[in-house]
């Protein structure tokens, strides 16, 4: 109280000084309410409680806002039977809100009629004696709802002093506003207690984490920085791949985009290739067999499919006399399994964009097989692996890759272990060896027979030796056999598929027969080339230095070094911008196999070139039609071979404008939520292609938060994109990064790819 009414004991008291006492001490507890406790708008001392299923009785108590204090002192009952829902099925809830009033009471006094003591009459009058805060009480409601009903919404001048439910049957409960509830100092102190019980324990903890901070950034220069970790980290996944580790959780994968093994093109948001990098799809495509546009054309000799230019036949290599018949039937009768094996693959790919890829380092011995499936086939064959514990042998089997937007693979052994036939024979088994000096092409094999017997076919198969010098059944390049009526007493030719023969190589001829049929020999070791066998048990050759079969290889000798061959064109509604075919080819050394081609409306033919004069390319015009013929280019002793069958396949394709390409789920085996990824970019121009880096987690798609792009300095079209993603926790993600080109003649791919959680 700052101040109070003095009264003199001698002065006349006035009605205004009397009021003044009240009042000055009104507003000094006005300000001690304002200035200690400041509530803008709370309560204290109510109680609420049920009577009936319609009433709700406040005890008395007091409501604070700011500097005034209202009070209700007697107990107040609040009907709600106009606020229940008619519905059984609803709920609604009702605040009972406090609200201040000023009230004047008034009291019956006597009143002095006149100034003069000794005529002034007292008389009786209703007069304002008592001015009075009071609490008075409203209230709002919610919407009438099924449960679980909404709350109102509450203004933040206003107190609540409780909740009520109601339901059809009526009240169904009653909540104290307490968030609006006035604390008492005892409560406050108690609160405070504990904070400063807190602030101590957080004190000691915090001095604890300061000592380990100073420890740690002590230590901070003995830990790799995360640049040289993810360096590692990518390493690590590179080596994952070429040693086939077993599939696992891991924190990071890394992946070289040359098979679908991380890749899901089931996923709705797949658009993309895995062809040695990851590529836009075709928008359209088409895979047709190829053939030849003049079947009987004289340019060109065809057996059994195998294409070869026109020859004529000589002898190659020869060993004649008379000097001892051996009869070819003679040896215990044995089953023999020889493995027949195909003409090895060779594939030419040539397009607008960029195709070849430095990521076909990562075909590791272990993926040959795979390599061989994806790269050498347009139909999904399947090829036989061969090699210890189920993988490929790889030795001796190099792929040559050279060009940039053209690409040819050939493999270097013309014979495939990939593709073989298996041939079960059954009679008695004679061979003869001999050294290849020279490579040719043989077409025949000629026996000159002593006598031939009454039964029995005569099979011949050609073979290469093994490192003994002995005939290996497992490689047989050739075979025929010719039926016992067709043997004749003298040179008997065996015709047989055209058929490489290569320099420096030990091959083997072998009779098979049930026949009494003999044939001559030479004897004297006048064949120094080779040695000739007998097997006894199917398997093991005995050599006999005592004689030699007699025999002719014929060969082919070329009429012209050079040969065209037109094929029939291939085509694709609205237009192309890659080719690719796929054949069982060889081509030796000195010759060649040169495809060209010719855009329909264009006058020129075209070689397989990466680049053209003027920096174009034939088929940057988007041509529905091309015109292909082969140029053979080779010796006169010597060609090259294309096998004109269904095997012989070309795929054409136009590029789509874009690529999603998503992986699968990838499991890290821990929760983060910072995602790291790692592209390395192909062919990428910066003035018409985009490139976005995405991650999905769940069904969410989340862009990067940050990514830098580093520029390849020995190729500025290459690309080195690292971004991170901030996520919520999660133990699995998948890559979606995103490719955009503004024109489908010139596409970007991704070399590799790698995502690390961290």
């Amino acid at each position: 109280m700052t101040r109070r009414v003095l009264f003199n004991e001698a002065e006349f008291g006035k009605s205004e000084d009397l009021t003044d006492i009240g009042r000055f001490a009104q507003a000094a507890m006005d300000n001690l309410v304002a200035d200690a406790i400041g509530y803008p708008a709370h309560w204290s001392g109510f109680t609420a409680s049920q009577q009936s299923s319609q009433i709700v009785r406040l005890t008395p108590g007091r409501y604070y806002t700011g500097e005034m204090v209202y009070e209700a002192l007697d107990e107040t009952d609040i009907n709600l039977l106009v606020s229940i829902p008619l519905a059984s099925s609803d709920q609604r809830w009702v605040a009972i809100i406090l609200r201040g009033s000023v009230e004047e009471e008034m009291a019956l006094r006597y009143l002095e009629t006149s100034t003069d003591v000794e005529t002034s009459e007292p008389v009786q009058f209703t007069v304002p004696k008592v001015a009075a805060r009071k609490v008075g009480f409203t209230r709002q409601l919610g919407e009438a709802s099924p449960a679980p009903a909404a709350r109102p919404v509450i203004a933040e001048s206003d107190a609540v002093v409780a909740w009520v439910l109601l339901g059809s049957a009526g009240i169904l409960a009653i909540e104290p506003g307490e968030p609006s509830r006035v604390k008492s100092l005892y409560e406050v102190e108690g609160r405070v207690s504990d904070l400063e019980d807190d602030v101590t324990g957080i004190s000691t903890r915090t001095t604890a984490i300061e000592t380990d901070i100073v420890n740690i950034a002590a230590r901070l220069r003995d830990i790799p920085r995360p640049a040289i970790m993810r360096q590692i980290q990518r390493n690590l996944g590179q080596l994952n791949r070429e040693i086939v580790l077993p599939e696992e959780a891991r924190a990071h994968v890394f992946d070289s985009f040359l098979t679908w093994d991380i890749w899901d093109p089931t996923h709705a948001a797949w658009r993309g290739r895995v062809r040695e990098g990851g590529r836009v799809p075709y928008t359209s495509e088409s895979i047709s067999q190829l053939t030849l546009a003049t079947a009987d054309d004289p340019a060109v000799m065809i057996r059994n499919g195998r294409m070869i230019p026109a020859f004529d036949e000589i002898v190659r290599i020869a060993n004649e006399g008379h000097d001892a018949a051996l009869n070819i039937s003679q040896l215990t009768h044995t089953v023999v399994t020889a493995t027949r094996h195909e003409v090895a693959r060779s594939r030419v790919a040539w397009g607008t964009a960029q195709l070849v890829c430095t990521n076909t380092q990562y075909w590791a011995n272990q993926l040959a097989g795979v390599q061989i499936g994806q790269m050498f086939t347009l139909d999904g064959e399947t090829f036989l692996l061969e090699g210890s514990n189920g993988l490929v042998h790889y030795s001796g089997q190099d792929m040559y890759r050279h060009i940039r937007r053209a690409i040819v693979e050939e493999w270097s052994e013309v014979w495939w272990t990939y593709e073989n036939t298996e041939v079960g024979l059954n009679g008695s088994v004679y061979a003869q060896s001999f050294l290849n000096a020279q490579p040719f092409i043989a077409t025949a094999i000629e026996l000159d027979f002593e006598k031939v017997g009454a039964t029995g076919d005569v099979t011949v198969m050609l073979c290469t030796c093994s490192a003994i010098g002995a005939p290996d059944f497992g490689q047989v390049i050739a075979h025929v056999t010719k039926a016992r009526d067709a043997l004749v007493v003298g040179w008997n030719e065996f015709v047989i598929d055209y058929t490489l023969l290569e320099a420096g190589k030990r091959y083997a001829i072998v009779t098979v027969t049930t026949g009494n049929h003999s044939i001559w020999c030479t004897g004297a070791n006048k064949f120094t080339g080779g040695t000739r066998f007998a097997c006894t048990d199917g398997v093991f050759q005995q050599g006999d230095l005592s004689a030699d079969f007699a025999f002719r290889v014929r060969g082919a000798r070329m009429r012209q070094p050079r040969t065209e061959i037109a094929f029939d064109p291939v085509a694709l509604a609205g237009g192309m911008t890659d080719v690719e075919m796929v054949m069982k080819s060889w081509a030796p050394g000195g010759t060649a196999l040169e495809w060209q081609f010719r855009p329909s409306g264009q006058p020129n033919w075209y070689p397989i070139e990466d680049d053209y004069p003027g920096g174009g390319h034939p088929l940057a015009s988007l041509p529905a039609l091309i015109e292909l013929k082969l140029v053979m280019l080779g010796t006169a002793d010597l060609a090259p071979m294309v096998v004109v069958d269904n095997k012989l396949k070309c795929r054409v394709g136009r590029n789509s404008d874009e690529a999603v390409l998503v992986s699968k789920v990838v499991n890290f085996g821990l929760s983060a939520t910072q995602i790291v990824t790692q592209y390395l970019l192909d062919a990428f121009d910066d003035t018409i292609h985009d490139f976005t880096p995405q991650v999905i987690v769940g069904a969410t798609t989340y862009p990067a938060t940050a990514t830098t792009v580093s520029i390849d300095v020995d190729d500025p079209k290459r690309r080195f994109v690292e971004s991170t993603f901030t996520v919520p926790p999660t133990t699995s993600a998948r890559m979606a990064p995103k490719i955009e080109t503004d024109n489908v003649v010139d596409v970007p791919f991704v070399n590799n790819a790698m995502i690390i959680a961290t």
